[in-house]
């Protein structure tokens, strides 16, 4: 079986099996397989090219011509063939960036999507009444064109040579137009880099009559975050804090995407620490766990003191010498009495 070519799309052979590239004597399965991967191809909402829409029908003629032609098939033993998936249109897959903030807290998201109508001022015929008649651009107003058989009548002009229908100037001919859409999506909670949305019908468009456009799958990727970072499931944070009150303990404030949360601070040495507050992470999503938030919390140490506060620190350093035995063991070792 031989594949078709561009050279006959507009002026070529009528004959059905040269039209779909097939060899006389071809079965429905070939009839079939032929006719879906040329309309995958020339199908008006794929194709661009104004003839395409016109060259589409005439597959689409040749099809049916031959299906009809065929003697009654003879039943079958097993299941039926699966119709309905092959008469789907193809799965598109698109990356969606989400921000960390709807990673954890799903939302809603407006994707504009370029949609295919019918011409509203062609009523999606594709073809224009002319005011005044036109050259006909295929056989340049001889009415004749030359093929395999020599000089016949030309198919598009009707070997007049001159046309009073000419393809539509709005959509070139393809009786369709591209349109903005926007879609709604609605993102889930807890979603992952590497997690896919799936929109049904939102794909390509069905190639048969009766048959169910594609899905339009997302795959999601989640925008780097000047404050928090992910690994794997947890959310993690660097909040800085005074050394005096990583001593001291208390109440602190941390930010989540959720909004401010307080967490109790036990006393410390004044290093650096780290809190986990468990299911904070990126929430449950299907079976996966809820992840934890790490916060580690870093040791800030004053530059520069003012006047004011020296005498404040004169007297914590002199309240605190009890606490201090290492300083206290070095003074009385090598420090004259």
């Amino acid at each position: 079986m031989s594949g078709p070519t561009d050279a006959g799309m507009n002026d070529g052979p009528n004959d059905p099996h040269t039209l779909l590239g097939l060899a006389p004597g071809a079965d429905v399965g070939e009839i079939k397989l032929a006719f879906r991967r040329l309309a995958m191809r020339w199908h008006p909402d794929r194709n661009p090219d104004p003839a395409a829409a016109d060259h589409f029908r005439r597959l689409r003629a040749a099809f049916e011509s031959l299906l009809d032609g065929l003697p009654p098939a003879e039943p079958a033993a097993g299941p039926p063939p699966d119709t309905d998936t092959a008469a789907r249109g193809a799965d598109l897959q698109e990356t969606l960036e989400i921000s960390l903030e709807e990673a954890c807290l799903g939302g809603l998201r407006t994707l504009v999507r370029e949609e295919s109508t019918s011409c509203e001022d062609c009523q999606g015929s594709g073809e224009q009444t002319l005011s005044h008649s036109r050259l006909c651009p295929h056989c340049h107003g001889s009415g004749r064109v030359r093929g395999t058989e020599g000089l016949t009548a030309c198919t598009h002009c009707h070997g007049r040579g001159y046309r009073l229908i000419a393809p539509c100037d709005s959509c070139g001919g393809s009786g369709r137009q591209i349109r903005p859409r926007n879609l709604e999506v609605r993102l889930p909670p807890g979603l992952q880099a590497g997690d896919e949305l799936r929109l049904r019908g939102e794909g390509g468009p069905a190639v048969e009559a009766g048959g169910e456009a594609g899905d339009l799958r997302l795959r999601i990727e989640v925008a780097p975050h000047p404050l928090y970072r992910l690994a794997g499931r947890d959310l993690l944070l660097e909040r800085p804090l005074s050394v005096f009150r990583l001593l001291a303990g208390g109440e602190i404030a941390l930010p989540h995407p959720a909004g401010l949360r307080h967490h109790p601070l036990p006393p410390g040495d004044g290093r650096a620490t780290e809190l986990r507050l468990s299911g904070a992470g990126l929430p449950r999503h299907g079976k996966r766990a809820a992840g934890d938030m790490l916060v580690t919390l870093r040791p800030v140490l004053p530059t520069g003191i003012s006047a004011e506060l020296l005498p404040l620190l004169d007297r914590l350093d002199r309240s605190l010498a009890a606490e201090l035995t290492e300083i206290a063991e070095w003074e009385s070792r090598w420090l004259p009495a």
